[in-house]
């Protein structure tokens, strides 16, 4: 009876008005990936190389409490990535500056420094989801393949990407697998596609994004006493907190029963900060002794120029 007093124009003025109301609460930014010559699974192939050289030349945490925590959370933010499924995979690096950081495929390092910074599990979150956003825009070979189009354009019209192996393109670019290739060299542009994508994640996965804000909000408050190594390795751009809260509006504001803290989280941070501070120039905790039979590696043959990398 009640359907039946209503006129046809007032039915579909409600439902015009609901469907604009749906759009108003959820009118994400949409981004999508820069010129890219790679497919997918060569950037999960570039990844898992790169991935190894990172773990040679960095103090990897072995605490298995830690590591299954930040796997876990890493899964469940990278469930509400978009786009490509990689193969995630989160390591904790025995570093106390705050810093983190993506390379391509899914392979994602967070310091031991940033999770101590952090005042709550949204906040490392925040972190780790920005990463994330990296991944899924592809940055890391957006750069390469923008290096290789800018020194053999002939190539790749004729097609000889595709015959090349990565490796080979690398060389050709002179760019290592280290921690200083160029795919972890960021513009301005790709870190605020990375903040706001990583906000939308945040969203998604049920967390407070305004964490986010506070995260940037605390680093750069701290840059002030002393180098904060996120701010270096991540250019910083202009606005980039009123962006993160301009797109936090555009979702429709905080989600119902957003989640902020876990006991987890205080737990693993609680585990780190009784942990003994990092030795400078220790070797990674992987190549510390033989694989077989326990004894330390025998001295390098190798002779190399030392560059100081700045924080």
């Amino acid at each position: 009876m009640f359907l039946r007093n209503f006129k046809t124009p007032t039915i579909l003025g409600l439902i015009l008005a609901l469907a604009c109301g749906a759009y108003a609460a959820d009118s994400r930014t949409k981004l999508k990936p820069g010129i890219n010559l790679f497919s997918p699974q060569q950037d999960i192939e570039m990844g898992q190389e790169a991935s190894k050289q990172a773990d040679r030349e960095l103090q990897l945490l072995n605490d298995r409490q830690a590591i299954n925590y930040i796997n876990s959370l890493g899964r469940q933010l990278a469930a509400h990535a978009p786009g490509e499924k990689y193969p995630y995979q989160f390591k904790i690096v025995n570093d106390t500056a705050i810093n983190a950081f993506a390379l391509p495929g899914g392979f994602i390092y967070v310091n031991r420094g940033a999770i101590e910074a952090a005042d709550n599990e949204a906040q490392i979150a925040g972190v780790m989801a920005h990463e994330i956003g990296h991944v899924v825009m592809r940055h890391g070979t957006n750069q390469v393949s923008k290096a290789y189009l800018a020194q053999a354009p002939l190539a790749v019209l004729g097609g000889a990407l595709g015959n090349n192996s990565i490796g080979s393109v690398l060389g050709q670019l002179g760019v290592s697998l280290g921690l200083n290739s160029l795919f972890l060299k960021y513009s301005r542009d790709a870190e605020t596609q990375a903040d706001v994508l990583g906000t939308q994640i945040l969203h998604d996965s049920g967390y407070d994004p305004k964490a986010m804000v506070e995260f940037f909000e605390k680093i750069q408050a701290e840059s002030k006493d002393r180098a904060v190594q996120f701010l270096s390795d991540h250019p910083n751009p202009e606005n980039r907190i009123t962006n993160v809260q301009h797109e936090i509006e555009r979702l429709g504001g905080q989600a119902p029963n957003a989640r902020s803290d876990s006991p987890d989280f205080h737990t693993v941070k609680m585990v780190l900060g009784s942990m003994p501070a990092p030795r400078k120039g220790a070797a990674p905790a992987s190549n510390r002794s033989d694989n077989k039979n326990g004894r330390p590696q025998p001295p390098s043959t190798r002779i190399e120029s030392f560059t100081q990398r700045w924080s």
